[in-house]
């Protein structure tokens, strides 16, 4: 974490930015994926126009522990909605939370990822089962929890990942002109994954609240959660993306 604090003109502040360049490393990482399908005709009401809702796909809630990454230690969220772009199917990210700042302007800065900071839980494995808690202002407005079947899961994960590209809308304000952004690009990332473990797993509860803050339970709440999920140990590369 302290070379790049010496690195001059990367990120704000100039002199000691606060993140270092991609790519960025994720060592023993966990999480728990549930693959979720959103009901028909409610992502497109919240995809940027560019993207096309793929109805009845795999739209996934993504919670995970990074205990070690060039970030320093963090905690994530992800809500990724199945789509394509001119053809090319992947995930738009709906959302991100963090609990890192760094994580938070990195991600945002960098890629576009639309981070937000969040108190996030992922429990240890306690008779087979994991629970993931998102909370902000005070709203638990996520809790879910995954039912470990000890069979494989009905697809490889670290394939799911690296054939599914994560499309982000980068917006940027205009610090004289409120009617629209300085800088609005697209942008894609495409994940990589060293797998340790991974086992399968069923989701046994999907619970959503109301947040005036928040969209989550608008998009959640009668997404269909019997599509199965699984765990995961592994370790991640997010390298550079490309603007689309």
């Amino acid at each position: 974490m302290n070379e790049y604090k010496r690195q001059i003109n990367y990120s704000m502040p100039h002199q000691c930015g606060l993140y270092p360049p991609p790519p960025y490393i994720y060592h023993n990482m966990r999480a728990i994926l549930a693959v979720i399908q959103c009901k028909p005709g409610i992502k497109e009401k919240y995809l940027p126009p560019e993207f096309e809702p793929i109805e009845y796909g795999i739209d996934v809630i993504f919670i995970v522990e990074y205990p070690e990454s060039s970030l320093g230690p963090y905690n994530e969220s992800l809500i990724l909605l199945h789509c394509s772009y001119k053809g090319n199917p992947g995930a738009f990210v709906l959302n991100i939370y963090v609990d890192s700042e760094e994580a938070l302007t990195a991600g945002r800065e960098v890629y576009g990822y639309p981070k937000k900071m969040c108190d996030i839980k992922l429990s240890p494995i306690r008779n087979n089962k994991i629970r993931g808690t998102l909370t902000r202002k005070g709203i638990t407005f996520l809790d879910i929890e995954v039912e470990l079947t000890n069979k494989p899961p009905g697809m490889n994960p670290a394939d799911m990942i690296a054939n599914m590209p994560l499309y982000n809308l980068k917006l940027i304000p205009d610090v004289a002109d409120n009617s629209k952004p300085a800088l609005r690009q697209l942008t894609e990332t495409i994940l990589s994954w060293n797998v340790h473990r991974q086992i399968g797993a069923k989701t046994n509860y999907l619970k959503t609240k109301y947040s005036e803050f928040d969209i989550c339970h608008e998009v959640l709440k009668d997404a269909n959660i019997n599509r199965g999920a699984f765990y995961v140990e592994c370790d991640q590369t997010l390298p550079n993306g490309r603007v689309l």
